[in-house]
């Protein structure tokens, strides 16, 4: 099976030019400070996976099931291979419930898709680069610097990018106090869509040494993330949600601050 294969004419073509025309630096910049203030809502990391039940990514070429379903299929791959590693399974179970924006209004270009910096220039080998083409044009002179606006090794925690569920799920975990999951864990889920860094090499001017840590981190875990959607045939069972219950209860005993 041919994952994350991005064709012309397509849903995931119409996603990303509108994410390209509407993701510019001023309104992350916006949007990072709006809901670093986590006043949405007061719930259970259990009932955020179960919102995911009616959310369906429109950037994904690989997947047309509910979210809820890849929270599983992820989080089951690694119990497969690593049964012993509950932090990493329930890691994977949570790591796209940033998504939940879509319940406060959010379009999905300010959900979902691969993530990229602003302020600097914007590798070719992002998602639909031909699109950007004309859009360029209009952007800043320091859309053709390798640094831009940033220092070199500055780290990736100092770069702006993208805003979507990513960092939004990471601000959660960050500022809510009350669960057990480690730094580790919360920096793959705050760059698990950083795919023009993390799976094509871009971006590395800026990287410290924390940051080479943290990209083994997350390509280790892309191979769940990402394969786990060659399992067209996976049935989430009550003995299996029973058993992600008592894990999600036991590293998020309260409810969070969204």
């Amino acid at each position: 099976m041919l994952l994350r294969s991005y064709e012309k004419d397509t849903p995931q073509e119409k996603f990303y030019s509108e994410m390209y025309r509407n993701q510019f630096y001023d309104y992350v910049i916006q949007q990072n400070k709006k809901y670093s203030k986590l006043d949405n809502v007061k719930l259970s990391m259990n009932h955020a996976l179960q919102i995911m039940d009616q959310f369906i990514d429109p950037s994904d070429p690989d997947l047309d099931e509910p979210n809820s379903f890849h929270a599983y299929q992820t989080a089951e791959r690694i119990r497969q291979k690593y049964p012993k590693n509950k932090e990493l399974q329930i890691t994977g179970l949570i790591h796209d419930l940033g998504k939940i924006l879509f319940t406060f209004g959010e379009p999905n270009w300010a959900i979902v898709g691969d993530t990229f910096v602003l302020g600097c220039k914007i590798p070719k080998t992002i998602v639909y680069y031909d699109i950007l083409k004309d859009i360029l044009k209009h952007h800043p002179d320091y859309m053709n610097s390798d640094l831009g606006i940033y220092q070199k090794g500055c780290g990736l925690e100092n770069l702006t990018i993208s805003f979507g569920h990513d960092e939004y799920l990471y601000q959660v975990l960050k500022q809510n106090k009350t669960h057990k999951l480690s730094e580790r864990y919360m920096n793959i889920i705050r760059y698990h869509s950083f795919y023009p860094w993390h799976s094509k090499g871009e971006y590395r001017q800026f990287m410290n040494e924390d940051d080479y840590i943290t990209l083994e981190h997350v390509n280790f875990f892309n191979q769940f993330d990402l394969y786990s959607k060659e399992e067209k045939e996976f049935q989430i069972t009550d003995k299996m949600k029973e058993y992600y219950d008592n894990l999600l209860n036991t590293y998020f005993p309260e409810n969070l601050q969204w």
